[in-house]
Parts: structure tokens; C-alpha cells; sequence
């Protein structure tokens, strides 16, 4: 059965949310999505520029090897930070204005890396960049989960993610083509280029909505239902099929706290096995990602141009990723696919770790990071969704700072199997950590694939 317009309610949350679930995807959805897309292309960047821009700082600085491995350090550091009060200040101000302000820290941070006259400037300037970087990511992700149709979070997360695919391509090609051929001052006009999300911030603050789920959960239901409305128009006016809302359980809101989620058993297991297996999944991306260019350098004796040249072809190759996902996210559970991609992962993986011919190097590479990629959007998409809206920012944040812990101990750990067994026991590594982390997923992860928030949520 259909409707032709809006619902007249009570105000109740639990018909508010029903009616969110029943709209259609229209325009504003892809739009919404590319405002976010940018957004996270610009974080991506921030991040990755530094990795590829850390030599010619180097050289241009006189910083030793300690110091830039420290600056590198610091900024996973922020990262955590951010996981974890982003996700915090989210649940207390809102979802969109948490996404601005974090947008314009990180800006601040690019901004202030890029004019550092001293190594002490830049510790700060990369932390800070971390804070912002994290803590807009943690919450775009919520958002996300919240915002759009239960059926399709998958696909949109894609879309979304695309901001990836642009960005690693980018960064790449500029320590490729640009960072060898300019003057000393070149890696501060990278960082320059960070600090666009200046401009993109009042976009978020004006074209983006608040999140409708946390009106609802702090009890603003006037704004919630003016939304609501307001879509319902706009999906009419679009001669969209309202379908009657299926109401289902609504949780009531209090604050959430940390000791809620030691209170509350389900949801410390969905953290303590989300937690585990994103820790490992990151682990094992960093250890692919970071410690190849190095392996190929020292490991095969390839010059550093030729290494340079594979990790872009790679990240070209690696821009097909959001558009699989799209498809795929849908149609299958997320920790299925969770586990089927980090078995899947092992062959490329190990092709890395036993090979020195350039064609298979590349080929491997290119697959292993289209299926790591589908790894990281399947996290994407489901971490906020296994938890209820209370403890949906705060819980995220928790279980993607546990995450970023893994890309700090990529470092060492890289370092160590590098040393004692060169490039495959990096790959071999690598490999093991994706399937043992994804397992716990697999056995204790909720099903959320196609479910609406509050249904997966009901027994919390």
C-alpha cells in the first residue's frame, strides 16, 4: 500500500523514524554524497601527502630520520584523539556542525604544516590535522548510516568513498611528477591544497542537513518532523511512491556516557569484535600500503622513480573500487563480505611476497588493493551501523581509534619483518592478519545488510 503525502503525527520518534526509512533515494542523497566525497577526499590527502611528501621534507628541513618518523607518528596520535571526542561532541551538538568545525581544523592544520618555520610548529600542526582529519571521518560515517536509506547505505558509502579513490591518485601523482621537478618549497604548496576544506565547510553547514536520528534521539522532534516534511515534498513533487511507513522500536535517548557502554553487554561485544577486527584489518592495510614502495627499494633493488611508478599505477587501477563496492555492499551481509574479501586478499597478497617481475607486481598490487578497498568500505558502512543511535558516535569513535593503533604498530612491526625476513614476510603477514582479524566479525558481528537502524539496534 502507498501514500500520496506526508503522515500527520503525534510527534513520536518510532513514526518520525518510518517515515525517514520509506523515502526514496533522489537527488539530494547524491548530492549530500558528493559534498561528503569531497570532504573525505580531502582528509584522505592530508594523510596520504605526508608519507609521499616526508623525503623532500626531509631534504629540504635537515629534520633527521627520528623527527620526521616522530611527525608522522604524532598525526595517527591525533587521529585517535579525534576517533574518540568527535564521536563524543557529535552526541552533544550534532552531527553536521561536529563534521564543519573538524573540517575546519584539519584546514587549519594542512594550512599550518605548509607555513611551519620549525619542527616544534609542525608536531602541532600535524597533530591537530590528525584531531580534525579523524574526527570528521568518524562522524561522516555516522552520518551516513543515519541519513540515508536503509537499503542502500552500502551504495552510498561508495559514493562516498570515491574521495579515495581521487585523492590517493592525486597524491600519488604529485610525488611522482611535481615533488622531483620543483624548488625547495614545493612539498608546503602540497599542504596548501589541504587546506581547501575552508571552502567546503560552509557548503556542509548549508546544503547538509543534521542528522534527523539525532533530533530525534535528543527529543527535538519539531525539526525532525520540518525535515521529514520537507523530503516528503520533495520525493512528491517527484511523482516518488511514498510507501507506508513501517513502524518498528525507537530507543529512548539519554546522554550517552562512557560507563553506558560498560552497562550494556551487547554492545560491548559488538565494540570489543569490531574493535578487534578493524585493529587487524587496519594492521594489514599498513603493512601492504606503507612497507611496499620501502620493500621494493631495499628488498628488490628497484630505484625509487620505478617503485613511485607501480604504487601510482596501483592507485589508478585502485579507482574501479567505489564503483564494485557500489554494487556489491547491497547484496551481501557486511561481515560476509568482510570475510570473503579477506580471504580473497591472500592470493594478491602473496604474489607480492614471492615475486620480482614488474607485470606481476603491478597486476597483484592493482588487485589487492581493489579488494583491500572493498575490505575498508564493508568497515565503512557496517561499524555505525551495529551500534544504537546513543552510542553510535561515541562507539565508532572508540572502535576506529582502536583501529588507527594498528597502523601505529605497522611501523614497528613492518620494520621488525622487514629486517628478519624481508618483503614476504611483510605480505605473508599481512595476509594471516586480514583472515584471523575477520573471523571474530564473521561469528559475533550483527546482520545489518538492508535493515533499518532501529531493527538492528531493537535488542539493545
Amino acid at each position: 500500500m502507498s501514500n500520496s503525502g506526508p503522515i500527520n503525527d503525534n510527534g513520536s520518534g518510532a513514526q518520525l523514524l518510518a517515515r525517514l526509512d520509506r523515502l526514496p533515494v533522489m537527488g539530494m542523497h547524491y548530492f549530500w554524497a558528493l559534498l561528503l566525497a569531497i570532504n573525505l577526499m580531502l582528509e584522505y590527502y592530508d594523510n596520504a601527502i605526508f608519507a609521499y611528501a616526508s623525503p623532500t621534507i626531509k631534504a629540504h628541513t635537515n629534520y633527521s630520520t627520528e623527527q620526521i618518523g616522530l611527525i608522522g607518528s604524532m598525526f595517527f596520535v591525533g587521529m585517535i584523539i579525534g576517533a574518540l571526542i568527535g564521536g563524543r561532541l557529535s552526541d552533544k551538538f550534532g552531527r553536521r556542525s561536529i563534521m564543519v568545525w573538524a573540517t575546519l581544523l584539519y584546514s587549519f592544520g594542512s594550512l599550518l604544516t605548509a607555513l611551519s618555520p620549525n619542527y616544534e610548529i609542525m608536531l602541532f600542526s600535524r597533530t591537530i590535522t590528525g584531531v580534525g582529519v579523524q574526527a570528521a571521518t568518524s562522524v561522516l560515517l555516522v552520518y551516513v548510516s543515519e541519513m540515508f536509506p536503509s537499503n542502500t547505505r552500502g551504495r552510498f558509502m561508495s559514493v562516498v568513498t570515491i574521495g579515495f579513490a581521487f585523492s590517493a591518485v592525486a597524491a600519488s601523482a604529485l610525488a611522482l611528477f611535481y615533488l622531483p621537478n620543483s624548488g625547495d618549497n614545493a612539498w608546503r604548496h602540497l599542504f596548501y591544497v589541504g587546506s581547501i576544506g575552508f571552502l567546503i565547510a560552509p557548503f556542509m553547514r548549508f546544503y547538509i542537513p543534521e542528522s534527523v536520528r539525532w533530533y530525534i534521539a535528543r527529543k527535538k522532534y519539531q525539526q525532525a518532523e520540518r525535515l521529514i516534511s520537507k523530503f516528503e515534498r520533495q520525493a512528491i513533487l517527484k511523482n516518488k511512491i511514498l510507501e507506508t511507513p513501517n513502524i518498528s522500536f525507537v530507543e529512548h535517548y539519554k546522554e550517552a556516557k562512557l560507563s553506558d557502554l560498560f552497562t550494556n553487554k551487547t554492545v560491548v561485544l559488538t565494540i570489543i569484535v569490531m574493535g578487534v577486527g578493524y585493529f587487524g584489518s587496519t594492521l594489514a592495510y599498513y603493512l601492504f600500503g606503507n612497507w611496499a614502495v620501502y620493500s621494493f627499494v631495499y628488498g628488490l633493488n628497484y630505484s625509487e622513480e620505478k617503485a613511485y611508478y607501480i604504487f601510482f599505477i596501483w592507485n589508478v587501477i585502485y579507482c574501479v573500487t567505489p564503483f564494485i563496492t557500489m554494487f556489491i555492499l547491497d547484496r551481501f551481509e557486511r561481515k560476509s563480505l568482510i570475510l570473503a574479501m579477506s580471504a580473497l586478499t591472500t592470493i594478491p597478497l602473496i604474489v607480492l611476497g614471492i615475486s620480482n617481475i614488474m607485470w606481476e607486481l603491478i597486476a597483484a598490487g592493482g588487485i589487492a588493493c581493489i579488494v583491500t578497498g572493498i575490505i575498508i568500505s564493508g568497515y565503512y558502512t557496517y561499524i555505525p551501523e551495529s551500534l544504537p543511535t546513543k552510542l553510535r558516535a561515541l562507539g565508532s569513535g572508540i572502535i576506529i581509534s582502536i583501529g588507527r593503533f594498528g597502523g601505529a604498530v605497522s611501523g614497528v612491526l613492518g620494520a621488525w619483518l622487514f629486517t628478519h625476513g624481508g618483503i614476504q614476510s611483510v605480505m605473508f603477514t599481512a595476509a594471516a592478519l586480514y583472515i584471523l582479524f575477520a573471523i571474530p566479525v564473521m561469528l559475533y558481528g550483527p546482520l545489518t545488510t538492508n535493515r533499518s537502524l532501529e531493527i538492528v539496534n531493537s535488542k539493545e
